[in-house]
């Protein structure tokens, strides 16, 4: 069973310990890199669908037949390993085109679409999920007819919000998806500016 990072920290480290509040800690300048959470998908049947980071971190098992809401890079690469696990996954993204994540390698997002395209991995664009049932979704395209999906597991990967700790302030940075939700180059190098501002 896959342990909660936060519980595994506290097990490795006997000086870790939550802050809730900077006002617990004195500093000359404090860092905060407390990450996001993910965006709720507002339809019937939401509880049923599994979010995209309990799938990544294995916390959760899918069917074989799974639809995926959202075609962003991270849904994208969901879809990606699943089709390399022999499973059938159907992406569901409600913009004209997949991977629209502004500063991606290029190279990825062209691969991606390759390969769903040679592995005929069916993409709903321009398409939104309407409600989830036990074993199947409906899905309502930009002329509003519906179809019923039939499926075995949903996979929510519809974007994050920032979760920082605390606002900016002249002594407090944001950094990574605490600040402006983005990918692992952003927060290396926003952290890096930071650094150098500090």
């Amino acid at each position: 069973m896959v342990q909660d990072p936060a519980e595994e920290r506290k097990h490795r480290s006997p000086s870790y310990r939550e802050v809730t509040d900077l006002g617990e800690i004195e500093a000359d300048a404090y860092i905060v890199a407390t990450g996001s959470s993910p965006k709720r998908l507002p339809i019937e049947g939401s509880d049923r669908a599994i979010e995209a980071i309990d799938y990544l971190l294995d916390r959760k098992k899918v069917g074989n037949r799974v639809v995926i809401i959202g075609g962003g890079l991270t849904g994208c690469e969901i879809a990606y390993d699943l089709k390399r696990k022999g499973k059938e996954p159907i992406i569901v993204e409600r913009l004209n085109d997949l991977i629209t994540t502004p500063n991606l390698c290029l190279a990825n997002s062209s691969f991606l679409r390759d390969y769903f395209k040679a592995n005929d991995v069916p993409v709903y664009l321009e398409t939104s999920c309407k409600q989830i049932a036990d074993d199947h979704v409906v899905i309502i395209d930009k002329e509003n007819n519906e179809t019923e999906i039939p499926c075995d597991s949903v996979i929510v990967s519809i974007g994050y919000d920032p979760k920082p700790l605390a606002k900016k302030d002249k002594n407090i940075y944001l950094v990574g998806d605490a600040d402006k939700v983005g990918n692992l180059r952003s927060a290396i190098w926003g952290a890096w500016k930071i650094a150098m501002e500090i």
